[in-house]
């Protein structure tokens, strides 16, 4: 597993703008800024890594990112809800935790750095948000996770609790 001040490192240097705001012995929060069209968006990434050798589900340690500014916007009527590919955040429904990538496929691991998984995958998710936005389908693809999948797992935790 990659440990968390390697993390810290390398979001420094390929993401400057990603500044940690808290941080923990095994923890860490940054924030930041990403235009991937024609908005910038504030970005929190909230990410805590797992006890080796502690048995962990990916979904259950999986960096969690929010979109703080502007608030992803809600449209009951589109096909795929209101918004694409989130889970609910049971602390802040108004800011749910993106979902980008499938954990049931080992799309991710803790042996990943989030500079080159995390950050690029949220610039890449806002993309095609903004599509949606316009056409009311969601062209980025990916697996819909089940309701059951987006209920599990999906508060967000402090830093204080990692």
């Amino acid at each position: 597993m990659i440990d968390i001040d390697t993390q810290i490192a390398t979001m420094a240097m390929r993401w400057p703008d990603f500044r940690v705001q808290e941080r923990s012995d095994r923890g860490a929060v940054w924030v930041g800024s990403l235009q991937p069209q024609k908005t910038w968006y504030t970005v929190r990434i909230i990410y805590r890594v797992p006890r080796a050798p502690e048995a962990f589900r990916v979904i259950s340690v999986q960096p969690r990112v929010q979109i703080l500014d502007p608030v992803l916007e809600r449209h009951p009527s589109y096909e795929e809800g209101p918004i694409p590919h989130v889970y609910v955040n049971k602390d802040d429904p108004h800011l749910p935790n993106l979902c980008l990538f499938d954990p049931y496929n080992k799309e991710w691991t803790p042996e990943d750095l989030l500079a080159d998984t995390t950050v690029p995958w949220t610039a890449r998710y806002l993309y095609f948000y903004e599509g949606w936005l316009l056409t009311k389908k969601w062209k980025g693809g990916g697996r819909h996770a089940t309701w059951e999948e987006r209920l599990l797992d999906g508060s967000s935790k402090s830093i204080a609790a990692v």
